[in-house]
């Protein structure tokens, strides 16, 4: 299967066997896989690194500390192309454990509403348009926490947003969580984006 998808992979702090179970878990899936290092308190620019690899016309991006479906790759890369206007394609999550037990899921179903408002509503795997991801990165490089929440804003107001209800994305939930070591000024400046 050729590659449909650049993906990259940011390291950091993450204990290694869960970024090789991170990698194990996108075995057969039609991407090309960048590893790129983290940039601690700088995700939004370590972010627009990995969007800039790869010149495939789909783009995504996958953190360390989780888990995914291979196969949930070719289904959102389908579901852009079966909608030309679309530049979002996103899936549900379920949450793990830090050992990787099932703890729960989440149904995502898109609202722009919530999309406004809540950091984790588009939060399962993405798939996105490279371009109108590339247009955007400059406004997300200074971000750490709430980088990829402003990015997913932005690409969302240049086109459609699709909602597969499957669950492709396995989050873990443990105490390092990025979200939870701190907020940023990317809060602040969310709510001046329009919600239409």
């Amino acid at each position: 299967m050729s590659a449909r998808i650049d993906v990259h992979l940011l390291t950091l702090d993450e204990p290694t066997e869960w970024r090789e179970a991170c990698i194990a878990s996108l075995a057969g899936a039609p991407i090309r896989l960048h590893l790129l290092p983290g940039i601690p308190g700088r995700v939004g620019r370590a972010r627009a690194a990995g969007f800039a690899r790869g010149t495939l016309p789909l783009v995504s991006f996958v953190d360390p500390d989780d888990r995914y479906e291979a196969g949930a790759f070719a289904l959102l890369a389908d579901a852009l192309d079966a909608c030309p206007s679309a530049v979002l394609a996103y899936t549900d999550e379920a949450l793990i454990d830090e050992q990787g037990r099932p703890v729960g899921v989440r149904r995502l179903a898109y609202s722009a509403f919530q999309h406004a408002h809540s950091a984790s509503h588009v939060h399962g795997l993405i798939v996105m348009r490279r371009s109108a991801v590339e247009p955007v990165l400059t406004r997300i490089a200074d971000l750490d926490a709430g980088a990829d929440w402003l990015l997913t804003r932005l690409v969302a107001r240049r086109g459609g947003v699709l909602h597969l209800p499957l669950v492709e994305r396995h989050w873990r939930q443990h105490p390092n969580q990025h979200h939870r070591r701190g907020r940023s000024t990317a809060l602040g400046a969310l709510p001046s984006l329009s919600t239409s």
